[in-house]
């Protein structure tokens, strides 16, 4: 995976990526087959929760369902030159950091709102200030706050003073969604089921966890979209997700299950599309805990050892991913190769738990979702099995989404699931397992203050934050991931492929983003999608 070059300044090369979206990247509508359907029936492995990015979201669904309405100012993707990641503006026609502490945003002009309001720099302000000065946090609110506070520089610009420098925050201003002002005089479930944003598309139903109905904007500066409507529905269960595929009445299927690929390719009308080796799930482990003896790195480092990966990636995955290293994967930002998965070492996870004063294992309880992601609660047992052997026990405790997220921002857990889609700047993956001060008020007062690597890995987190180029940033990271590696911070096990089964009529590819984008994206790139239905994070 390649970045942009480390030497450059920070700026610099956010100017550079900009130059790269301007070449050869001018947006053309779709221009669709006649024989493509024109409604996507789209079957989801989860909830879709609502309509309202003022809300406090649940799932990760609702996050990106909630982006094809309502816009951020920029995302991560890969760039139109196919080998590297970085910032794509979507209401930002440019953006600067004037001062080391202040980060200044220029909107692009003539963008309108599907009620006909322009993008001013007054939507934005409101937006930020609703999600991250809010009496009631959401989940949203620690990731924006960082940003400082928004004021208003003229009609199309706007700024924040930072308390501290802070270029990451380039890579998670995606979370902050900007929604008509319109907003400001509607009930939040009035909005929440139909919410008007400037996006690709417009809300004509949104049942909270029910069924969202989206049609195509013919008002969206990038040309109407592909399909005409979109229809997304929680079907938890994956083998009745490949059985709606099968039928027809799905055309895109997320998270098919591995044992159901055969199936699907064997159907001469559908197929398996992929982006290669696009997430992780992360097994956070609560450093705080003294019961179970969490806190002692031993302990952790013979978790570790006890896994044995590669058989994981290759019989249950099915080859459809790879083990995991650290923290970071090729393709993240402060990646290095000389950080490499814990060998499989039963005998050395056995000498470190006597060591730790636990020669006959210890019990935890380990958190996880079932049917959510590829093979999810089967790799969970399968480390649990691994783990019996040196005398760990392992009580797996699924639980829907939603309920796993709350148990996550409240600290109420032994070892928990989260998913991290590759998303190239790492902070908010990183700050999301580290940063946890409301954990840390409520679990200090029973197990201590927080253990010293825990402290140390914040400082790096914030050194590479506040870095002012990528070098530095990515030097910062690097430091960081070997920490949490050596440290045992997280179960390291694998990343996956991202997996949809698909009516091959739909002609669907994915482009590689943080998040799916399940309609025809491509074209409003300016580049025509690859008939290979696996798509790799970058293009040599």
């Amino acid at each position: 995976m390649k970045t942009v070059s480390r030497n450059v300044p920070f700026v610099m090369a956010l100017a550079l990526l900009v130059g790269v979206l301007l070449l050869g990247c001018t947006p053309t509508p779709a221009s669709p087959a006649a024989s493509r359907p024109s409604e996507w029936n789209v079957v989801i492995a989860e909830q879709t929760g609502g309509g309202d990015p003022f809300g406090n979201y649940g799932t990760n669904a609702e996050y990106y369902i909630q982006k094809l309405v309502t816009e951020p100012l920029m995302h991560i993707e890969l760039l139109p030159d196919g080998k590297t990641w970085g910032v794509v503006g979507d209401l930002a026609d440019k953006w600067s950091f004037p001062e080391r502490t202040t980060f200044q945003v220029e909107l692009k002009k003539g963008v309108h709102f599907h009620n006909g309001e322009e993008l001013t720099a007054e939507h934005v302000k409101y937006a930020y200030d609703s999600i991250a000065l809010t009496d009631k946090p959401t989940r949203r609110t620690p990731i924006l706050k960082p940003l400082g506070q928004a004021e208003v520089v003229d009609k199309y610009t706007v700024k924040w003073r930072m308390p501290e420098p802070n270029t990451s925050i380039l890579g998670i201003i995606e979370r902050l969604l900007v929604p008509a002002l319109a907003r400001k005089n509607m009930s939040a479930d009035e909005f929440e089921r139909k919410p008007i944003g400037s996006g690709p598309y417009k809300a004509v139903e949104w049942q909270r966890d029910g069924t969202v109905r989206l049609e195509a904007w013919d008002g969206f500066r990038q040309g109407k979209p592909f399909p005409e409507r979109l229809v997304f529905r929680a079907v938890p269960e994956p083998s009745t997700r490949v059985l709606e595929l099968q039928a027809g009445s799905a055309q895109v299927a997320m998270s098919v299950p591995i044992e159901s690929l055969s199936s699907i390719e064997g159907n001469s009308k559908l197929e398996v599309t992929s982006i290669k080796g696009s997430s992780a799930l992360s097994y956070v482990i609560n450093v705080f805990k003294t019961t179970p003896p969490l806190r002692d790195k031993r302990i952790r480092q013979a978790m570790n050892y006890a896994i044995d990966r590669e058989p994981i990636v290759k019989s249950i995955l099915g080859g459809r991913g790879t083990a995991l290293p650290g923290p970071l994967w090729p393709g993240l930002l402060g990646y290095t190769p000389d950080v490499k998965p814990y060998p499989y070492d039963p005998e050395k996870a056995k000498t470190l738990l006597k060591e730790a004063g636990y020669p006959d294992g210890f019990s935890f309880t380990w958190t996880v979702t079932q049917g959510v992601y590829s093979k999810d609660i089967e790799i969970a047992q399968a480390v649990a099995n691994q783990m019996a052997k040196v005398g760990i026990k392992v009580t797996l405790q699924p639980l829907e989404r939603a309920r796993l997220l709350a148990a996550a921002a409240e600290g109420d857990f032994d070892v928990i699931e989260l998913v991290w889609p590759m998303f190239w700047d790492p902070n908010n993956m990183l700050g999301a397992t580290l940063e946890r001060r409301l954990v840390d008020e409520k679990l200090a007062p029973k197990f201590g203050a927080a253990p010293a690597e825990l402290v140390e890995a914040r400082r790096l987190l914030h050194e590479a934050a506040g870095a002012a180029t990528i070098e530095q940033m990515a030097d910062g990271y690097a430091r960081a991931n070997r920490l949490m590696h050596d440290e045992g911070f997280w179960l390291f096990v694998h990343t996956m492929d991202e997996l949809w089964g698909i009516q091959k009529d739909t002609a669907w590819r994915p482009y590689p983003t943080g998040y799916p984008l399940y309609y025809d994206y491509w074209p409003s790139i300016g580049k025509k999608a690859p008939s290979d239905p696996a798509i790799p994070l970058v293009f040599e």
